[in-house]
């Protein structure tokens, strides 16, 4: 066998085996991917709890309180929901309220930048019920579509 034909069937599984070890690659990535997208529902949210510095006891009270009634009114709903009564004064212990209102609601919901919506990145998505609904990797070309196509 000549010098160059032993060379190029060496390249040749060399190429080989460099395609079946980036088709393993491929194949485990996809692996920890279905993982970690088929997770569980939302979680419930953390109980949240500020405690003040000297003297600022009243704003932190008013921002517990917002926080607790914002998880109340959200109900188990989908929705961040506006308050029932802000409050009518304008004084730091009102705007304290307001914020722990929204941030109540947002923790409750997921929305971990407070933007109003659940992203696919953010700790209140649940791909089952959000998005698609088709979690994990998609198969075969189009079979991901053919199955959302068939939920609707």
């Amino acid at each position: 066998m000549s010098r160059i034909r032993r060379t190029v069937e060496q390249i040749r599984a060399a190429a080989i085996l460099a395609g079946l070890l980036a088709l393993v690659a491929l194949a485990v990535a996809a692996m920890i991917g279905a993982h970690s997208s088929t997770s569980s529902a939302p979680r419930p949210a953390a109980t949240a709890t500020v405690t003040p510095d000297k003297g600022q006891d009243a704003t932190v009270n008013a921002y517990n309180a917002g926080w607790r009634a914002g998880v109340a009114a959200l109900n188990n709903g989908a929705a961040q929901t506006p308050p029932d009564a802000m409050r009518a004064d304008s004084s730091p212990e009102g705007a304290a309220w307001a914020d722990g209102w929204v941030d109540g609601q947002a923790d409750a919901l997921g929305d971990d930048n407070r933007d109003g919506t659940v992203d696919e990145s953010e700790s209140g998505w649940d791909c089952r019920t959000m998005g698609n609904r088709v979690c994990g990797p998609a198969g075969r070309p189009g079979s991901d579509v053919a199955a959302v196509l068939a939920r609707s």
